[in-house]
This record gives C-alpha cells, structure tokens and sequence, in this order.
C-alpha cells in the first residue's frame, strides 16, 4: 500500500462501521494467539479490531500498522477500555522491533496489500527475522476464485448488508472492481450506504484500495524465497483442509 493508497482507503473514523459484519476471525486469532509460548505481534492491527480482545485476553501483544489514522483510532479506543496497547505505525516490508516474537500474525488479508512479488519477499524475510527459532507466522487470504476472476470489470455489486452496531438500521455495501488478470490486480471502489429509519440512504462512505491475489502455489514460492521450510495451510479458520477455490486460505509457516 503506497502513499495514495492510503490516503484513498477507508476512513479510520468509520473503518469499524465498515467491518461490523466481519467476526468470525476474532475468536480463531486470539486463540492462537493465547496458544502462543511468548509475545506475539499483529501486523496490520488497524483500529484493534483484534489486537484489543487479544489484549484482554492476558496476551502479551504488540502492532503495528502503515496507516498512523487507524492507530490513532486503536489507542483511542485502547483508553476507552483502559488498555495501554504497545503499536506503532511500520510498514511491514521493512521494520525492526526491539524484541522477538513466538507467533506474528496478519489477519484479514492485510499481506494482499502488497502489489509486486519483491514487496511480498521482502515483507516475509523481515516477519521471519522477527519471530523466535521454532515461532510461527499466521496469516489469512482469499483464494482467488475462478467466479470472481471472470465477474465483468467496472459494474456495482451488492456486496453485503448487515445492521448499524449502535443503532440497527441497515447498511448496503457495494463495490465496482477492476482487474488487471495479468499482474494478480485488483482494484476496488467501496460505497457504504447507511439507512435512516424510514429505509433512505442518509450516509454514504466511500474508499478505494487495491489488492495482489494469491494462488496456493504462488504462496509456497514465496515463503520458500523468504527462508521458510516448513508450511501448512489450511480451508478457513474451522481448520478444515483447502479443497476449493472459495475457500479462505489459512496459512501457518514456521521458522526452523
């Protein structure tokens, strides 16, 4: 994610309203992480959608995050709780922490963000320096399914819809994607629509980011290049095995 790219993704005031649906992985994250024999970093920790039920949980967690907004947010949100989180704003591609770690994650597809092969190497050489002989990287991404890949370019799709947290009015999410099929591009226009009570649109939210999908294979390369010798993924956070390609790839890589 360069310096546009930010300045275009979600705001972080409202990047929470974004994400309200999204739940599923909060509880396989801090169980891994509770799991974990030391520290643990999250990469990506945006507005601690995670990383502050890990924190409650008794984990010994740090963050960091590109995007100094949505660290803003997280600290704010950490005091409101009466949490001091230890973040930073780092890009993952290259920075350096004061400790390391048993296990580093990156939830919620936030390594897709990474546009070129050599952004990825280089991403996954400096998690692998950080985590502890025998500590392991977690991370998420979706599978890049044929049906999505074939979808036409440039027309509005009903994503999902789901209620305010607060005040349970309905909110529609659309997006309008782009797809460079020979550089694994995706590029994305968001609009998030919350209703008034009588059911009319009275707030929209508008973003914009882009993402590098990844095939199973192409994975493998890519950790191996990165100094990794030992991997396992998974077909999504209940453990079961990757069989199809709508399946969210859950992958696990140790450093031996």
């Amino acid at each position: 994610m360069d310096a546009n790219d930010l300045e275009r993704y979600v705001d972080p005031e409202t990047y929470d309203l974004t994400y309200a649906w999204l739940t599923e992985d909060i509880p396989f994250y801090v169980a891994r992480a509770k799991e974990a024999r030391g520290a643990v970093l999250e990469v990506g920790c945006g507005t601690g959608r995670i990383l502050l039920p890990t924190l409650q949980a008794g984990v010994d967690i740090d963050g960091i995050d590109i995007h100094p907004g949505m660290i803003a947010v997280l600290q704010r949100k950490a005091a409101a709780l009466g949490l001091t989180p230890r973040v930073a704003v780092a890009d993952m591609r290259d920075f350096t922490m004061p400790r390391r770690y048993a296990l580093i994650t990156i939830p919620f597809r936030a390594f897709m963000h990474l546009l070129t092969a050599a952004d990825q190497i280089a991403a996954l050489r400096c998690l692998r320096e950080h985590l502890e002989p025998g500590g392991a990287l977690l991370l998420n991404l979706f599978y890049p399914a044929f049906a999505r890949m074939v979808e036409p370019d440039g027309e509005p799709r009903l994503e999902r819809e789901f209620t305010h947290p607060e005040t349970g009015l309905p909110i529609a999410m659309y997006t309008t994607a782009r797809r460079d099929r020979v550089n694994q591009l995706l590029e994305v226009d968001r609009e998030v629509i919350e209703s008034d009570a009588r059911g009319y649109a009275a707030t929209t939210h508008r973003d914009h980011f882009r993402l590098r999908w990844i095939w199973k294979p192409e994975m493998e390369l890519l950790l191996g290049a990165a100094g990794f010798t030992r991997w396992d993924v998974r077909g999504g956070f209940d453990g079961r095995p990757l069989e199809k390609d709508t399946d969210e790839m859950v992958w696990t890589a140790w450093k031996e």
